[in-house]
């Protein structure tokens, strides 16, 4: 099904295929042609179908108006309702539940049903949420529902839980939030007592209390939102935390899908934080990608290639950089980046896409290597087109 948000010229690209097991797909792009909007259409390519069958349930109809004669109408008399036969409600059975939804998520032609898990490093699930819905995809419901998993690598520590997992509260986001302060008759102190007089306007709604869970000998305390557990934080940047919150969350996933994908956004992040200048944290991430990548069906990576970082290699950080990246792209089916024009900037083209086989030539599917240009709307729309057109 063609959809308009997805470029016709992108989307043999964007399909990851039955075959395509335990498959790497790496994006990369540069500072001021970020790779957001090409992760977003990958995430719709793999969502929409699971997003679209809810919204093709049957409504019920409306009841037949059942006809009465004038002489039988009385006050207090019930007349009997017409019910309608064909009508049916729809319930999921025991097994759809366990698989995380009905009998719709599993594709639109009969597919297996197709988890995400995203782990971003760099934006909050507030931007991917607002994102994701220009496009039509309702990334809460398709949490709520087994599709999907979030691990927000922004807020490092925040509602950490007594499993050393953490669990984000809320949408996510990253900074404190300032709150008002607080009148005296709320706080139960007397009239002379020094405090902060409140303002004028509508009177304050208290807020509801949220649960806290204290564990001792624990490293923190637990609170999070009934229902969102599929939202998770890192306790901390560590790898064996890391490994450890990303794993968990994938086997959750896995109990509730036939096949995950896993999709994780900006782990350079990840390297540049904790690079101890010696290689031993690349390699020990690129030990646990090979880890996860047994446990998933296809795995999607978006890496920042900035010439500094890549071409120049003055400092030990581009140094582990530039090797994480090139044996990335080493170990990946697709290499897809995006850059800016080499003459300049346009008004109607925002960059080039250019896409190349990677070095894992193993696949069934083949790559046509292409290159095309492109233009992201101020609406979120992208446009993607050959040169001359």
């Amino acid at each position: 099904m063609t959809s308009r948000n997805i470029p016709h010229l992108l989307e043999p690209y964007l399909v990851i295929e039955p075959s395509q097991s335990q498959s790497q797909i790496l994006l990369t792009g540069i500072l001021g042609a970020n790779t957001n909007w090409l992760l977003l259409r990958y995430l719709y390519t793999l969502l929409k179908s699971s997003s679209t069958s809810r919204s093709s349930l049957p409504s019920r109809p409306p009841a037949a108006a059942v006809s009465q004669p004038q002489g039988q109408r009385r006050l207090g008399t019930r007349m009997p309702i017409a019910v309608e036969p064909e009508f049916e409600l729809r319930t999921s059975t025991p097994a759809q539940q366990q698989n995380g939804g009905d009998a719709g998520d599993q594709g639109e032609s009969g597919n297996e049903s197709v988890g995400v898990l995203l782990v971003s490093f760099l934006r909050d699930f507030a931007f991917w949420k607002e994102s994701a819905g220009r496009l039509g995809l309702d990334l809460e419901g398709l949490g709520r529902r087994g599709k999907l998993g979030f691990v927000d690598g922004l807020c490092v520590g925040v509602g950490s839980g007594s499993d050393g997992e953490g669990v984000v509260v809320g949408g996510g986001g990253g900074l404190p939030v300032r709150r008002p302060p607080v009148p005296l008759a709320a706080t139960g102190g007397s009239a002379g007592a020094t405090g902060t007089v409140p303002g004028r306007g509508p009177p304050q709604v208290p807020r509801p209390a949220t649960t806290t869970t204290t564990t001792t000998g624990g490293s923190s305390s637990q609170g999070h939102v009934e229902g969102e557990k599929w939202k998770r934080s890192l306790p901390s940047l560590a790898v064996a935390d890391v490994s450890k919150t990303l794993h968990s969350a994938l086997n959750e996933l896995c109990q509730k899908n036939k096949k995950v994908v896993l999709v994780i956004d900006q782990l350079d992040f990840l390297l540049a934080a904790t690079s101890d200048g010696n290689g031993l944290v690349s390699s020990a991430l690129q030990d646990l990608l090979l880890d996860l990548r047994e446990k998933s069906h296809a795995t999607i990576l978006t890496m920042s290639a900035d010439d500094p970082l890549i071409a120049s290699q003055v400092t030990t950080l581009d140094k582990d950089h530039a090797s994480f990246v090139l044996s990335l792209a080493h170990e990946a089916e697709m290499v897809v980046s995006l850059r800016l024009l080499d003459t300049g900037i346009a008004k109607d083209v925002s960059g080039v896409v250019r896409i190349t086989r990677g070095g894992d030539t193993g696949g069934e599917k083949q790559i046509e290597e292409k290159e095309y240009l492109y233009h992201v709307g101020g609406d979120g729309g992208v446009r993607v087109f050959e040169r001359g057109q």
